[in-house]
């Protein structure tokens, strides 16, 4: 299976909706051989996190989804992928005092469960981005 690597996370106050925010955030998705040679196509999908002390906060599930396909026409290289999407800001703010700590993992599947090729799905986690929001 696909490992999920060098995830990255990015917040900024949306500039086209009052009371949103941008999450901008990057991932590689690294096949295995039997991934490209076997066309596989992942449905990837993101879920928001709010770091604490004990037990994390899930501040949104399934954001974002979309497919990542392989094809078995060229090297087994990975798949960068760039993506943007927005969420009210008042979710963000997951601490009642002082700053809210943000994080994201990225979650891929093939939906045909853990075989020769490996575990699926497959999750990374991004940087934690501090603020007040």
């Amino acid at each position: 299976m696909a490992t999920v690597e060098n995830v990255r996370l990015a917040i900024t106050a949306s500039t086209t909706k009052t009371g949103y925010s941008d999450l901008a955030y990057s991932y590689e998705l690294h096949p295995s051989e039997l991934d490209s040679a076997w066309n596989r196509e992942y449905t990837v999908r993101v879920d928001l996190w709010g770091e604490d002390l004990i037990d994390d906060d899930v501040l949104a599930w399934g954001k974002d989804e979309h497919k990542v396909k392989f094809d078995g026409s060229g090297p087994c290289e990975p798949k960068k992928v760039d993506r943007v999407f927005e969420v009210e800001t008042k979710v963000l703010d997951e601490d009642l005092f002082g700053d809210d700590e943000v994080y994201l993992t990225v979650e891929a599947s093939t939906g045909l469960g853990s075989d020769a090729a490996g575990e699926d799905p497959v999750i990374g986690r991004s940087n934690t981005v501090i603020g007040n929001f």
